[in-house]
């Protein structure tokens, strides 16, 4: 008897491991175009531009390739 999909089973380890899987889609996406981006411009990398609030926004160079590389990811998966 061929598999039958089990819409009607709640599988906690499944939600689990696709909601572990989309983070490190996203995150691991996003550190890829924060470093095409940071290569193309020459600038130094960190973690900074990914994980902290007060980098993002306009008003400085770093704050503007972040949200550019931002707009990218959500662009490439969008």
């Amino acid at each position: 008897m061929a598999g039958q999909f089990r819409s009607y089973v709640w599988d906690p380890l499944l939600i689990l491991s696709q909601i572990v899987l989309m983070q490190t889609v996203y995150y691991g996406s996003l550190g890829l175009w924060l470093a095409l981006v940071d290569a193309l411009v020459r600038s130094s990398p960190s973690l900074d531009q990914m994980f902290d609030a007060e980098i993002l926004g306009f008003s400085t160079p770093p704050g503007r390739l972040s949200m550019m590389s931002f707009v990218l990811n959500a662009l490439t998966w969008g």
